[in-house]
């Protein structure tokens, strides 16, 4: 097994309290002052776009700020005693807003720039005193720079975790604080290098049914190690729908008497829900997969016409709509317990019998049991795992045939590593 090692970062999420909640308002206005002035200045120098953002950083500083023998910068900072390190999070924010408009604008021609909100990210000297129950903010409250305390609820930050700047966020009427931490993880192996190895597979298959996937882990011999199907999704549908139930009983009451954003408070449910069921999963899925020594997770990749089908007809709060969280979250989880997720072109993965490779020349819809041309009855999203993993050992061994490669996924943090 390889011995290389690698890393994750995740956001840490905490509720954030203080005694003067409007000086992070003014300071985060403040923010955006300054990453709107270095945004315009880049946008207005073409000759930097080239530039790396450390590099495009250090220009931006040459023509914005006086130098060590009192040069006069081209277009100063039009705001005086500003910390440097306040300074250069707002340009960093201003840079990366200005080069993705520029990407963008390519090929929009007279697209306009956007409207900067972006979240006030506190460098080291921004902060002090910082663990996961406080921390001290150096904030503007249009007098001058304070520090001001503040409480910090969630859970505690993994021993092992490096705590990266944080940012703070206005969430509807909640304060909070992101955390990106980054962690070890115990195996950075590619994808390439655990096949050569041998490593196990797990194959998954995502349902609208009860159970939201299936997964099958095989070994390099090609034997099944181990069959899980992870339930949960006629609980979740059913909480989904007496959400819904309120909110058209709500929208009947209300008529066109309703002001600003109506059941907001259900919307933000189902959200939830939503986010739950899928850190739920992902969890149990990974938690499997350690259990039998799984080196690869695939999953299904699909045409996207087929999988806009399939989104459309199956709504907004189903099952198998929730896989596209459950397979982001899955990702990262994977990741930080030393596995990869990869997706794998699913193209005949249904129409082969997992067992013996003929031909499935039924299914009972009701049973969701298929039926191949030799007799071999199975249910048929559990056959379309075992044929997924079978096609994920085959690709690495050049014994595949089907059109479509597989894809190795980048990982990817977007999640709360606290769920």
């Amino acid at each position: 097994m390889s011995g290389k090692q690698g890393y994750s970062i995740t956001t840490w999420r905490f509720r954030l309290r203080c005694r003067h909640p409007e000086w992070l308002r003014l300071t985060q206005e403040f923010y955006n002052q300054i990453e709107k002035f270095y945004y315009e200045l880049l946008l207005e120098h073409e000759e930097l776009w080239s530039l790396n953002s450390q590099m495009t950083l250090r220009e931006l500083e040459f023509l914005s700020l006086p130098g060590k023998e009192k040069r006069t910068p081209e277009v100063p900072l039009p705001w005086e005693k500003v910390p440097p390190y306040f300074r250069r999070a707002a340009a960093n924010a201003g840079i990366a807003a200005a080069k993705s408009h520029i990407s963008r604008g390519k090929n929009t021609p007279g697209r306009k720039a956007e409207q900067l909100n972006s979240a006030a990210v506190f460098y080291k000297g921004m902060y002090r005193d910082f663990s996961d129950s406080e921390i001290t903010l150096k904030v503007w409250n249009t007098e001058g720079w304070q520090w001001m305390r503040c409480r910090l609820y969630g859970k505690k930050f993994p021993p092992e975790g490096q705590v990266m700047s944080p940012s703070v966020v206005f969430e509807n009427e909640f304060l909070m604080l992101h955390v990106p931490v980054k962690e070890p993880t115990s195996d950075a192996a590619s994808v390439k290098v655990r096949m050569k190895e041998g490593r196990n597979i797990c194959g998954l298959q995502f349902t609208n049914g009860d159970a939201f996937a299936v997964g099958s882990v095989w070994d390099k011999d090609g034997q099944e190690l181990a069959v899980r199907f992870f339930k949960g999704g006629s609980e979740y549908g059913h909480h989904c729908r007496r959400v819904l139930e309120k909110i058209e009983k709500s929208e009947r009451s209300l008529g066109d008497m309703h002001t600003g954003r109506p059941n907001q408070k259900y919307w933000m449910h189902l959200k939830h829900l939503g986010e739950h069921y899928a850190h739920r999963v992902s969890r149990e899925i990974v938690r499997f997969c350690k259990e039998h020594d799984v080196g690869v997770i695939a999953v299904p990749k699909y045409d996207k016409d087929y999988s806009r089908y399939v989104m459309g007809a199956s709504g907004d709060w189903s099952p198998i709509h929730l896989s596209m969280r459950i397979r982001e979250y899955l990702t990262y989880k994977a990741w930080q317990s030393g596995m990869i997720a990869i997706e794998v072109n699913a193209k005949g993965i249904s129409s082969r019998c997992g067992k013996c490779g003929g031909a499935v020349v039924g299914v009972d819809k009701m049973t969701q049991e298929c039926v191949c041309e030799n007799g071999h009855r199975c249910n048929r999203y559990l056959n379309a795992a075992r044929n997924l993993t079978k096609k994920c050992r085959g690709q690495f061994d050049g014994k595949d045939t089907d059109e479509g490669k597989m894809d190795e996924k980048p990982v990817k943090c977007p999640g709360n590593v606290g769920n």
